[in-house]
């Protein structure tokens, strides 16, 4: 397994280009992956309190708040089995701070400006500050500010949240070179299976971990990082770390499987420019967009990327709130077109092809959203046959548009 892990760590660094001394941890999900700039800020700065903060909370994973402070975010973690322990061994005392993605009515709240000044109160107080900026959450919103570690590592941690893996080459290379710590998953954009997490480590930092102390209470014993991790999946820099991991009976083979069907998405799309990938992205929102608009009950909340976040129409007036668009999102997985008798056969045709889309995400207190996404095998696909895809895509729009039409209908069948 550490060869097979060091293969993996190689190739990511490569697709993405990372600058060399840059290094690369493998871990299951980005949500665990929130802890480790967590240890990794406890061996920079051992005699200092760890004050972390995370944007754009209930549009990223349900997972990333509490584990953003060291607590548990589940019933089970991989070497630990069923836990009931709440805070990850030597994680207590770690002080979190959460920013909303958005206000009541739905309006985007600016959590740039509230990372920067939590940071400066924290560093005042002389605690060690880790901000975050999120890079697109579930609608695709992106922080105004993407922020970097302060003098190396030394004054603060910034940490940029790509796991959704809609950034550019350029944007990878901006944030290494302002010594930013990077969470990426390959299980969006790149649709590997989900639980396929890495923390990207800058240069600078990188060079200081190799020295700096050893997290002991937070890497030793099961109930720690070693609920989530062995010594395999760490690079160089952590090699003080890994005697701490080392368990031959552990070997997280699953996390490598993901991780291969990632690299395959990955080297799959080298194929397509940087530039080509963003101007095919916005072409194909753009042509997703007039589908949706074109439909009475639906409605294109926005457009960030490759995301499109659609509202669903009622015929009563107002729009599906969270609990409605989850029996929407239900709907669509499967053929309801036998409990709508009244559709036409062109409804019909609709409501019985299987779609599947983004999960709702609750935007405000009056409607809640659902997505229909661009990912690495559809965006080649885009490119091999530009109509076929977007027949597909129109085929599950006007499957919405069905299922908001006979809303009440598919309700009362108890489907």
């Amino acid at each position: 397994m550490t060869s097979i892990f060091e293969s993996q760590r190689k190739r990511l660094s490569q697709y993405l280009k990372l600058p060399q001394g840059a290094e690369v941890i493998l871990c299951p999900s980005g949500s665990d992956a929130e802890y480790i700039p967590v240890a990794m800020a406890r061996a920079l700065h051992p005699d200092k309190k760890i004050a972390n903060g995370v944007t754009q909370f209930n549009e990223i994973g349900a997972g990333t708040e509490p584990a953003s402070r060291g607590d548990y975010f589940s019933t089970h973690a991989p070497f630990l089995g069923a836990n009931e322990e709440k805070t990850l061994s030597g994680f207590d005392g770690v002080k979190g701070f959460f920013v909303n993605a958005r206000s009541k009515d739905g309006s985007v709240i600016n959590a740039s400006e509230e990372m920067k000044d939590f940071c400066a109160k924290q560093i005042e107080e002389g605690n060690y500050p880790i901000v975050h900026g999120v890079f697109g959450g579930k609608t695709g919103v992106r922080d105004e500010v993407m922020p970097g570690s302060q003098e190396g590592g030394d004054k603060s941690m910034g940490i940029v949240d790509a796991c959704q893996g809609r950034f550019t080459l350029d944007e990878m290379k901006e944030w290494m070179d302002q010594e930013s710590v990077v969470l990426f998953t390959t299980s969006k954009f790149f649709q590997a299976p989900p639980f396929c997490g890495a923390v990207l480590v800058p240069p600078t930092i990188a060079k200081k971990l190799s020295t700096a102390t050893i997290p002991n209470e937070m890497i030793t014993g099961s109930t720690g990082l070693g609920a989530f991790l062995t010594d395999k999946e760490l690079p160089a820099c952590l090699q003080n770390w890994k005697d701490h991991l080392r368990n031959k009976e552990n070997n997280n083979v699953g996390l490598a499987l993901r991780w291969e069907a990632g690299l395959a998405a990955m080297k799959a799309l080298l194929s397509v420019s940087d530039k080509d990938r963003m101007s095919l992205s916005n072409e194909w929102a753009s042509s997703v967009k007039s589908m949706v608009d074109a439909d009475v009950l639906l409605d294109t909340f926005s457009v960030e990327r490759s995301i499109v976040s659609i509202r669903i129409g009622k015929k009563s007036g107002g729009w599906l709130d969270m609990a409605e668009a989850r029996d929407l999102y239900r709907w669509m997985s499967l053929d309801v077109s036998g409990v709508v008798a009244n559709a036409s056969d062109e409804e019909k045709t609709a409501l019985s092809t299987v779609a599947y889309i983004g999960q709702p995400v609750s935007v405000s207190e009056s409607h809640a959203i659902v997505r229909i996404a661009l990912g690495v095998e559809s965006m080649l696909t885009y490119v091999s046959d530009t109509d076929a895809t977007l027949k597909e895509d129109e085929l599950t729009v006007r499957k919405l548009a069905a299922i908001a039409k006979y809303f009440q209908t598919l309700k009362e069948s108890g489907l």
